[in-house]
């Protein structure tokens, strides 16, 4: 990939930038502070803390696994396909299989892995996976003659190709699939537990909710929103911020 150089517009958008990242900590500060100032009047204080924490680490391990499977498997094949010959016919295969109705094949990853985590993490990869494939596969078939040319002057051939060549392009990609790819994981895991009644904070949900909205509901929903968020400002802003800078279309 090339990279990119110090242009007067960097500044501006590591400003503009800077500027953003504070804002949003601020406002996910005053969500915190406002969450736990109404915990100190007692407004949450019929809920079972202890137990709702316990759901949301079931259900974020359970994510945190599916995503790492359907990582790995995910780029594996993207790179394996969008390299060979047959990338044109393997493309609406893959189309095909993610438009299928991904809650409808609940029943089937119950019948091969009963009501257990397995069921929940590979019924998760199955929906996580395709984000992460296709966003590969667009990127290595888009990918300008010039590069692939120059890539092959450089030695880059045969299995060398995919980690000096075709790894360093898709890493872009390969961010903004699995930023898609874990917020439909999200939804597929919570969605499964509230299915399959297994528990996670998707069962703690269903439960707190079997009345209507209560403590116990906003206080999982606020839980979630900052896990989400702590998650993209720690880990995605970064590392999309340092794809920006270091590569250029």
């Amino acid at each position: 990939m090339i990279r990119s150089v110090g242009h007067p517009q960097n500044h501006a958008w590591h400003r503009s930038h800077a500027r953003n990242y504070r804002r949003a900590w601020f406002l996910m500060a005053g969500v915190i502070g406002a969450a736990l100032l109404l915990y100190t009047l007692g407004d949450f204080s019929s809920v079972a803390w202890p137990v709702l924490g316990t759901a949301v680490l079931e259900t974020t391990y359970r994510l945190a696994l599916a995503y790492g499977i359907a990582l790995i498997i995910g780029i594996t094949v993207a790179l394996l396909v969008g390299w060979s010959p047959y990338a044109d016919f393997f493309f609406p295969f893959f189309d095909v299989l993610q438009n299928l109705p991904s809650f409808a094949l609940i029943p089937l990853f119950i019948f091969f892995f009963g009501f257990t985590d397995r069921m929940i993490i590979f019924f998760a990869v199955s929906s996580i996976i395709w984000p992460i494939l296709f966003a590969v596969l667009n990127t290595i078939k888009s990918a300008h003659k010039d590069l692939s040319d120059a890539a092959t002057i450089f030695g880059a051939r045969g299995l060398k190709r995919i980690p000096y060549y075709l790894a360093p392009l898709a890493y872009p990609s390969i961010l903004t699939g699995s930023i898609v790819g874990i917020a439909i994981g999200w939804e597929a895991v919570i969605g499964a537990e509230i299915i399959t009644n297994i528990a996670g904070f998707g069962d703690f949900i269903k439960t707190a909710s079997a009345t209507g909205i209560t403590q116990a509901s906003i206080a999982g929903t606020l839980a979630i929103l900052v896990i989400v968020f702590v998650l993209n400002r720690i880990i995605w802003a970064p590392l999309l911020a340092e794809s920006a800078k270091r590569y250029a279309e």
